[in-house]
């Protein structure tokens, strides 16, 4: 379980490291523009692109903290114990649904690399990107199964 905190910690380290470099890039476009008249050129697709880095690498690490949106309307009314087969039912649906996108984010990023698909106006690949984004889903899936298993060890102590 530690080593995929480790794992989660680093991509989400590397998507703040992105996020900072995304604003030094915008930042220094939007100067250039409005003092030399010389913008950046793909400005736009390079931070388009960062930003996959940026929303995707920090999946893993947002799981871990428990950051994640939830919703617990009704949920919250509910006895512990049912609470917890009720968040246990969810994780694991989860983790079905991560798993799916893991592999068809994983067979785009082969498609788009077998097609030679590029940013329009740069001409950078996209695959490495879409490789990324695959990345992110796997330490996502990481995360989510090690939270599922610190969740069943906990409801077998009580």
């Amino acid at each position: 379980m530690k080593v995929i905190d480790s794992i989660a910690r680093i991509t989400g380290l590397v998507a703040m490291v992105v996020l900072f470099l995304m604003m030094l890039l915008t930042v220094a476009d939007v100067l250039l523009r409005a003092t030399i008249n010389k913008p950046i050129i793909g400005t736009t697709e390079i931070t388009e692109q960062m930003m996959v880095a940026v929303v995707f690498l920090g999946f893993g690490w947002c799981c871990l903290q428990g950051k994640h949106v939830k919703v617990d309307l009704f949920v919250s009314r509910y006895p512990a114990g049912t609470r917890r087969i009720i968040d246990l039912i969810i994780i694991f649906i989860g983790l079905v649904f991560v798993a799916i996108l893991c592999w068809q984010t994983f067979m785009t990023t082969l498609t788009l690399q077998r097609l030679g698909i590029t940013a329009s106006y740069i001409g950078i690949p996209k695959y490495p990107f879409y490789a990324l984004t695959a990345l992110g889903w796997i330490v996502l899936f990481l995360a989510m199964a090690s939270y599922f298993v610190q969740k069943i060890k906990r409801s077998d102590e009580r």
